[in-house]
């Protein structure tokens, strides 16, 4: 698979295979071309050169909509909800069950809670505007909103970016619930202790190529980051656990647009 933008080469003769019910993580640094390649499969570019298959066919979408309805999904780290709609109407938007505009609500309301419980979430209310909920709750909306069009393939950008260590370990469950359904997952973090913890395989991307992939049991990080990097690294700082300390600066009472001046140094 292969894109320009102009003189800027973003995918060069890049490949990527990925199984039914795998979760796949796609790796590279900033600029590796993963955020295009995901474009293209879910059909927001379409490829200069190269080729895409779904279960064996020839897969050439249009639109995302098109890639949507076809069984390829894309959850993006920027959330794409109406936030003072319901979960209930976040979930079928786009796809409400009615006939000459009317819209069967008893139907929505049942595909929604289905939706839902999929993932395990059926304690989640239906009523609630999305703006009430927590990042973590909205993204499993945009999960449940996905799985209604009953996706082969969905892929998540960067899922966990905004997440607790709690949230994340709940999506880590949703994914795997996922996989044991059959759906493949692209995973796009980071995180590489995530992509450990959560993949089956990976493939990495650098420069607008894809450099390496396998199984993620049989690498360790060090050659991982080795390939996303071109080069060895000597030390590996983790993904730790931060606490806020003491507050550095507070404001009280502030009105007005008078320029500021330090009272108290």
């Amino acid at each position: 698979m292969s894109k320009r933008f102009g003189p800027t080469v973003a995918l060069d003769g890049v490949s990527l295979e990925v199984a039914a019910g795998e979760v796949h993580a796609l790796i590279g640094e900033n600029g590796a071309g993963k955020s295009t390649l995901m474009k293209v499969l879910s059909g927001a570019h379409r490829p200069d050169t190269g080729r895409i298959t779904l279960d064996g066919q020839p897969f050439e979408p249009s639109d995302p909509l098109h890639a949507r309805n076809c069984g390829v999904a894309m959850i993006y780290q920027e959330l794409n909800l109406a936030p003072d709609l319901s979960v209930e109407e976040n979930i079928l938007l786009g796809r409400e069950p009615g006939t000459l505009g009317w819209i069967r609500r008893a139907e929505r309301r049942h595909l929604a809670k289905r939706a839902l419980e999929e993932i395990g979430q059926s304690q989640m209310p239906l009523d609630a505007p999305i703006r009430s909920l927590t990042i973590a709750q909205q993204q499993l909306v945009e999960i449940a909103r996905a799985l209604v069009g009953e996706p082969r393939v969905l892929i998540m950008d960067e899922p966990t970016s905004s997440l607790t260590q709690v949230d994340t370990e709940n999506l880590f469950g949703v994914i795997e619930r996922m996989s044991r359904r059959g759906v493949s997952v692209i995973y796009i973090s980071h995180f590489l202790e995530e992509c450990q913890r959560v993949a089956g395989r990976y493939t990495v991307l650098r420069d607008g190529q894809s450099v390496g992939n396998g199984a993620m049991v049989e690498e360790n990080l060090e050659q991982i980051i080795q390939l996303m990097v071109g080069r060895k690294i000597d030390e590996i700082y983790p993904r730790t656990s931060r606490t806020a300390g003491e507050p550095v600066l507070e404001l009280s009472g502030v009105a007005g647009l008078a320029k500021p001046r330090c009272v108290n140094p």
